[in-house]
């Protein structure tokens, strides 16, 4: 019987995954402040209901302060009045989670249970070489902050990220957001994208551009070697893994939203309410649904309704703006095409629009050669090769250097880059030509390199705002979907929502990622 003293609470906290493992630990939470209380996960949210005194309900929720980890998932939580009972609670399914729950106390008893001698590894890295690590996950190579090393990997097709073995040094390396810190420090341990501080990359030991993802320890193996060299005053390394590990999730954030970009670990295998099936990767799972647009059409329930769904993806060969309606399914309206990596293919190309085009070519050639004679990656699709043809003319490496130049000027508008159409045997394509001819012309202006990629991101997002009210004029849609890795550039999907969250629902995915 209740006593008369108790008092009942309904607390609501918003959480963007069905996956169990932020439940069990609440659960745990309340069964050592030994409080009645439960948890119960809905799509989108978790209910606690309590039925204690004031004050247990009081220290209980300084126990949650104190303990519960931050999570990628997380939203706002707060006291409701009332939730509806009719809505269904989430049937646990048994799926095991791939992810190392590492809470403040599993992180000390694994330090306070475990000592492994890592002595040889360290005497290695400290003299500026290579370290071969393993984990029950895989093995990695880590390094100290070394230009060569750094780019011998890269030169084999290894991306290179920065392990932080001690929190605290952080903001000696980069200027760091709040957000920045809690998406590294949360519970799933993602990949974060941080830029450096001024001067502390100077001589590109840590990476070829101001930037570079970042993560803090996510295993035991790891947890304790980090632990040995900050110890031996080492507060990163840098790292490569082998092609079976998987690295986590790489994430980004807007606004008051946190974004997945890519990444199955934490996330993987998943059961999916929707479908009432498992999925064991990403790929299984938009392949399943027809791909990624037609995934976030199934998230948000809108297969019913006209919708227009912008997929930029950097290595898909398949980004378009699309219309799925419901009578006659989805159609293709721009494609993003896949073009031949090569640089003076490109040239040519450019060449042939007209004869004021010709001469800039010739110009240009004149006045850049250097720019030119510099290899394209031949392994390439989609916006990533258009990006590389962007980047060359600008006398920039690739497309990773080309959008974080973009993402480090300091300037509020850019100038217009062409982003024109080219229809070929009925299907309407997005004119490259054009839009590298355009950087061309700036270049030979002696326009800042910076702004030039800057303006890229701003004219393409004024490109997209278009082309949807275009569509939307003619379907009445007024839903859009935002997906492919594109989107996780800042520039682009901050100035897509500026203009069309005025006059449409936008709609980017939430509990899995932008992309494959």
């Amino acid at each position: 019987m209740k006593k008369i003293s108790d008092m009942q609470l309904i607390y609501k906290i918003e959480f963007n995954t069905t996956n169990p493992y932020f439940k069990h630990i609440i659960e745990d939470l309340i069964k050592e402040a030994n409080i009645n209380a439960t948890c119960k996960q809905y799509r989108s949210c978790l209910i606690l209901r309590f039925d204690a005194k004031a004050e247990a309900i009081e220290s209980f929720f300084a126990l949650l302060e104190s303990k519960l980890p931050v999570s990628i998932f997380l939203g706002k939580s707060y006291v409701i009045e009332e939730f509806d009972e009719t809505i269904e609670e989430l049937e646990e399914k048994d799926v095991k989670q791939n992810l190392s729950l590492l809470t403040n106390e599993s992180i000390r008893n694994i330090i306070e249970n475990n000592d492994i001698d890592f002595l040889n590894d360290i005497v290695k890295i400290s003299k500026g070489e290579v370290s071969r690590f393993e984990t029950h996950n895989g093995l990695k190579d880590l390094f100290l902050p070394n230009k060569e090393i750094r780019k011998r990997f890269e030169k084999d097709g290894f991306e290179v990220k920065l392990l932080i073995t001690n929190i605290d040094k952080l903001t000696d390396l980069f200027d760091i957001s709040n957000k920045d810190l809690q998406l590294l420090c949360s519970i799933e341990r993602p990949l974060v994208k941080l830029k450096f501080k001024l001067l502390q990359n100077a001589q590109k030991d840590f990476s070829s551009t101001n930037f570079i993802y970042a993560k803090i320890p996510d295993d035991k193996e790891t947890v304790l070697f980090s632990k040995a060299l900050k110890e031996n005053n080492i507060n990163w390394v840098l790292y490569v893994n082998d092609e079976v590990y998987q690295d986590g999730l790489k994430t980004t954030y807007f606004n008051d939203k946190n974004i997945i970009i890519h990444g199955d670990k934490g996330l993987f295998p998943k059961f999916d309410y929707t479908a009432n099936k498992k999925f064991n990767s990403s790929k299984e799972y938009f392949d399943e649904n027809g791909g990624v647009y037609k995934a976030t059409l199934a998230q948000y329930a809108k297969r019913l309704v006209p919708t227009i769904g912008v997929y930029f993806s950097l290595k898909s060969k398949s980004s378009t703006i699309s219309i799925n309606m419901p009578s006659t399914g989805l159609k293709e309206v721009i494609v993003i095409p896949n073009i031949h990596n090569s640089i003076e293919n490109c040239m040519d190309e450019i060449a042939t629009i007209d004869e004021h085009c010709q001469r800039l070519v010739t110009n240009y050639t004149n006045k850049f050669c250097e720019y030119l004679s510099k290899d394209v990656d031949k392994n390439t699709n989609g916006f990533e090769s258009i990006l590389n043809m962007c980047a060359k003319v600008l006398g920039l490496n690739d497309a990773k250097e080309f959008e974080d130049i973009a993402l480090s000027v300091n300037v509020k508008s850019g100038i217009q880059i062409d982003m024109k159409l080219l229809e070929m045997d009925g299907i309407n394509y997005l004119d490259y030509r054009r839009t590298v001819q355009s950087l061309m012309s700036y270049k030979m202006a002696d326009v800042d390199t910076g702004t030039l990629a800057y303006s890229f991101y701003e004219s393409l997002s004024e490109f997209v705002c278009n082309y949807v009210n275009e569509i939307s004029t003619k379907t009445k849609s007024k839903d859009v979907v935002l997906c492919g890795d594109m989107f996780s550039n800042a520039i682009l999907l901050s100035k897509v929502n500026k203009t069309l969250s005025k006059s449409y629902k936008l709609m980017i995915p939430k509990e899995y990622p932008l992309d494959y």
